[in-house]
């Protein structure tokens, strides 16, 4: 049966979308009714969702029933904690008949619950589905938190000239003036400029949110990935500065003429790894205002990443415990290769952690990111999830230790979220892999705590 989906940007608002008033007076009231409910099954008053059924519904679906069905429905979802989305089906051929999908965000992942009306107030079917997101994963869609109209977007030419041009986008409010520009330095991988895990795009979401509150933000693809072809082809030797210095430093030259950029406020972000490495950029550029870190790892690399995949193998859901065995001896051989002082440019590859060449770790001996961040006495916003297991919470007390207070790097700010993991994105319980399929925007706080931050340092 053919259905109409109509999409509610404010769900509760009460906004007017069917010209028949008596008839939009009912949709009102079973919108409101559907908000009880979930407000008293999420709260286990499984009495007052009851007191909202059809005598007929009642019948079929005693409370004690809904408690069990319920508490079975937990088992395998996980612990609910926050409705994300809410929307309205209605059946075109009977428009009598009226759902209410309200979306929840479980520690298993994303289920739909639906709320069925028939002609009256009162809930005649609940159900529940695992939601599957309704978007082309090659589109975006902006946060709720963003005005869209308020901002534009521009097109900037990175390392013109060189074997390593790009193309950068550069996200700003739309009206006329000098803004602080953010650079956005990519984490491990070879991301596009969204920075895409999955079915997330988090340096989108920083592009338009920070965008939105006055701040200008740009963006581009990873050397590794746009020239991966041509890398290997040279044989060129990866190390860090290929990976991500040298581009910060050409973003942030190419930035600093733009006519709507305030050359004076600029702002390198490193994400993960690209928060780890960025410091090094620092020797080139002295016009640097302050520095963002988010999730960045403080220890040596390879004490992180070990610590990392141990973590991930260990976890039930991903690996029998034989072959979970069997790859973390092999990746245990891998770190005393990286670690040994044995280690030369002659070492391979496969004998090292993530088979990345000997080049690369070479390059990091006796690189200290937190003390070079120090020695620069650059202002900097530590930003850390809670649930973060690629870079932990050690990570960011080192960060924290080191740059705030009397010894540290005046305007240095650090701020941890419970909720928050590797992609600032939230969830409950232990973290995986798997919840980067989840699909979620980074919450409005990160952006009001970065804008603040920025807007107290350009004050300085």
């Amino acid at each position: 049966m053919k259905k109409i989906i109509i999409a509610v940007i404010v769900f509760f608002a009460g906004q007017s979308f069917l010209e028949a008033q008596p008839y939009q007076q009912l949709l009102d009231w079973q919108i409101a009714q559907s908000k009880r409910c979930m407000d008293a099954v999420l709260k286990k008053d499984f009495q007052k969702a009851y007191e909202l059924f059809t005598p007929e519904m009642k019948k079929e679906f005693s409370r004690d029933t809904f408690a069990i069905f319920w508490n079975l429905f937990e088992k395998k979802a996980g612990k609910p904690y926050r409705i994300f989305n809410s929307r309205i089906d209605i059946d075109n051929e009977d428009t009598n008949l009226v759902t209410i999908i309200q979306s929840i965000r479980c520690s298993n992942g994303n289920w739909d619950i639906r709320m069925s009306f028939k002609g009256s107030h009162l809930i005649d079917g609940f159900y529940v589905d695992e939601f599957k997101p309704r978007y082309d994963r090659r589109a975006y869609t902006v946060p709720e938190y963003v005005n869209a109209d308020s901002i534009k977007v521009r097109t900037l030419t990175i390392g013109k000239g060189t074997d390593w041009e790009t193309d950068g986008t550069l996200t700003l409010p739309l009206k006329s003036g000098k803004y602080p520009i953010v650079i956005i330095i990519h984490g491990s991988g070879p991301l596009d400029e969204d920075g895409t895990y999955v079915a997330n795009k988090p340096y989108a979401d920083l592009a338009w949110g920070l965008a939105s509150k006055g701040i200008g933000v740009l963006r581009f693809t990873k050397r590794t990935r746009k020239y991966y072809s041509a890398i290997k082809d040279k044989g060129i030797e990866i190390t860090p500065d290929v990976e991500s210095t040298e581009d910060a430093i050409a973003a942030f030259n190419a930035v600093k003429t733009f006519r709507e950029a305030d050359p004076e406020n600029i702002f390198l972000l490193g994400h993960g790894t690209g928060g780890m490495i960025i410091p090094r950029a620092l020797q080139s550029l002295k016009d640097v205002k302050g520095m963002i870190l988010m999730g960045a790892p403080a220890r040596a690399l390879p004490d992180v990443l070990i610590e990392q995949l141990e973590y991930v193998l260990t976890l039930d859901t991903l690996i029998e415990k034989k072959d979970a065995g069997i790859k973390l001896e092999k990746l245990r051989k891998q770190y005393k290769t990286v670690t040994s002082p044995m280690l030369s440019k002659d070492t391979p590859s496969e004998y090292l952690l993530l088979e990345t060449p000997p080049s690369y770790w070479l390059s990091l001996r006796n690189y200290d990111q937190v003390q070079t961040l120090k020695k620069a006495k650059k202002p900097t916003l530590i930003l850390h999830g809670e649930r973060d297991f690629q870079a932990t919470m050690k990570d960011y007390a080192l960060w924290e230790k080191a740059l705030i207070g009397k010894q540290g790097v005046s305007g240095s700010k650090a701020i941890h979220y419970p909720l928050l993991n590797y992609l600032f994105l939230e969830g409950v319980g232990k973290a995986s892999p798997s919840e980067y399929a989840i699909f979620d925007h980074i919450p409005e706080e990160v952006m009001n705590d970065i804008s603040a931050w920025i807007m107290s340092i350009m004050k300085q």
